[in-house]
C-alpha cells in the first residue's frame, strides 16, 4: 500500500529511451518523476492502480479496460506547469507511452486564441482534445458549428518540445496536450547506463542525482 501510494502521488522512475532531448538528457538516464511538484493524479482506470493493474495483463480483461475513463482529477500541487520545466506526459498518439519534454508554450484556461487560416493548424489539436469541433468552409472557420475568429479553452494546454529538435517527436507533430496527460515534473537524474559500454564503464558517474532546475 505504501508502495501504491509513493507511485500514484509521490513519483516514480522512468527511463530515457531516445535521444530527444540531447544534450539535457541522455539516453539510459533513468530518471525521477516529481509527481508531487503538478499534484499527483486520480486513475482515470484500473491500469493506472499499482497492484491492481496486474489483473489487465489478461487480455479480455486489459481490452474492457480500455474503455474506461473515469473523470480528471488530481491533488493540488506546490506549482503549476510553467514555460521552460521539463515534463513527463502520456504521449497524445499511445497513451502508455510516456514522453520527457521541455514545455515551450502554455495556454492558460480562459485564454482568448485568435482563430484564422494561418493559426488553425497550430491550434486544431487544442480545440479538438478541449471537446471542441472545428472545420474549413468556404474561407471561413467554424467552431462548433458557429463562425468564429476566436476560441475560449476550457483547461490549460501545453506545447511540448524535445531540445534535440533534429530528432524529436513533439508537439511539432501532435500538437498541444492537455493538462489532463502531464504525469509529472523531472528533478534529477537518479543514476545514467551508457549501453554502448560493458560493465562498470557504462555508468556515467558524473550524472548520478544530478539535480536540474
Amino acid at each position: 500500500l505504501l508502495c501504491c501510494f509513493i507511485r500514484m502521488v509521490i513519483g516514480e522512475p522512468c527511463t530515457v529511451p531516445s535521444g530527444s532531448m540531447e544534450p539535457t538528457l541522455l539516453c539510459g538516464d533513468r530518471l525521477w518523476i516529481n509527481k508531487l511538484a503538478y499534484g499527483g493524479r486520480f486513475p482515470s482506470r484500473w491500469a493506472d492502480i499499482p497492484l491492481l493493474n496486474v489483473f489487465t495483463w489478461i487480455r479480455p480483461l486489459r481490452l474492457a479496460d480500455e474503455e474506461n475513463h473515469w473523470e480528471y482529477r488530481r491533488l493540488p500541487g506546490y506549482s503549476e506547469p510553467k514555460q521552460g520545466d521539463i515534463a513527463v506526459f502520456n504521449s497524445p498518439v499511445d497513451p502508455q507511452l510516456l514522453l520527457v519534454k521541455r514545455i515551450t508554450r502554455v495556454v492558460k484556461k480562459g485564454e482568448p486564441l485568435r482563430i484564422d487560416r494561418r493559426t488553425l493548424l497550430l491550434y486544431r489539436s487544442l480545440i479538438l482534445r478541449d471537446g471542441g469541433k472545428v472545420m474549413e468552409k468556404d474561407g471561413k472557420i467554424y467552431i462548433d458549428g458557429k463562425s468564429s475568429s476566436q476560441y475560449i479553452p476550457k483547461q490549460r494546454f501545453y506545447y511540448m518540445e524535445g531540445d534535440n529538435r533534429m530528432n524529436s517527436h513533439d508537439s511539432r507533430s501532435f500538437g498541444f496536450i492537455s493538462e489532463e496527460a502531464i504525469i509529472g515534473k523531472f528533478d534529477f537524474v537518479l543514476f545514467s547506463i551508457d549501453s554502448q559500454k560493458q560493465w562498470w564503464k557504462a555508468i556515467r558517474l558524473r550524472r548520478m542525482m544530478m539535480r536540474f532546475p
